[in-house]
C-alpha cells in the first residue's frame, strides 16, 4: 500500500475555521482519538538516515472506546512534495509485547511521540487528521491510501485540490515527521 499524505503545520485559533470548511465539503468528523508512537531505529542502518520508521501505535479511541495496537513499517518518501511513502501496518494484539519483542531482535526504542488526533472523513476516500502533538504543535494531515504507484498521481492531485479549496497555499506543506521535527525542537532548546 502506498500512503500519500500532505501535512500542514496549523495555529490553533485557525483549527475551528478549517473544520467548518471540511464540513462544509461533506467531510464528517469520524472520531477523536489519543494515539501514542513509539518508534524504533534500524539494528543494521540508522532509519533517520534512510528516510524509514518503524513503530508501535496504542490508539486510543474515545468515540468508539476501544484501544487498538499497530506495528507500522514506513518506507522512504517517494517523492519530493509530499510525505508519500510504502507502508505496511497490522494490528497487534498486546503492544507492550511487542515493544519488548522489537528490542530483544536489538531495535532501539525512541522516547514516545504522543497526538490527540480528530479524524475526519468525506464519502470518498480522503481523511484528514487533526493533531495536537505534544510538545511540538497543531497540525494537519491530508491522506489517501492507494494500491498501486500507479494511483498515485491521481490521489496527490485529489489532496491537492482539497488543501487549494481550503484556501491553504503549497507553502505550508511539510514533508518532516512528527518525529523529525521533535529531534529538530530538542536540538533547538
Amino acid at each position: 500500500m502506498i500512503e500519500v499524505e500532505l501535512k500542514v503545520r496549523l495555529k490553533k485559533d485557525e483549527i475551528p475555521n478549517l473544520i467548518r470548511k471540511l464540513e462544509n465539503l461533506g467531510f464528517k468528523k469520524y472520531t477523536k482519538m489519543e494515539e501514542i508512537d513509539t518508534y524504533f531505529n534500524g539494528i543494521d542502518r540508522d532509519f533517520r538516515k534512510t528516510d524509514e520508521a518503524l513503530r508501535v501505535r496504542k490508539a486510543v479511541d474515545f468515540h468508539k472506546k476501544y484501544i487498538n495496537y499497530y506495528l507500522t513499517y514506513k518506507g522512504p518518501k517517494i517523492d519530493d512534495k509530499s510525505k508519500t511513502r510504502e507502508e505496511y501496518q497490522v494490528i497487534v494484539n498486546d503492544g507492550d509485547v511487542t515493544k519488548v519483542i522489537l528490542e530483544k531482535l536489538g531495535f532501539k526504542s525512541l522516547p514516545p511521540i504522543k497526538k490527540i488526533r480528530e479524524i475526519y472523513k468525506n464519502s470518498g476516500d480522503i481523511t484528514v487528521s487533526i493533531d495536537e502533538v505534544e510538545g511540538i504543535g497543531y497540525f494537519a494531515e491530508f491522506e489517501k491510501t492507494v494500491k498501486s504507484e500507479s494511483e498515485r498521481e491521481d490521489a496527490m492531485k485529489d489532496l491537492m485540490d482539497l488543501i487549494r479549496s481550503l484556501n491553504i497555499s503549497d507553502e505550508r506543506l511539510i514533508r518532516l515527521s512528527y518525529l523529525e521535527l521533535r529531534d529538530i525542537y530538542e536540538k533547538e532548546r
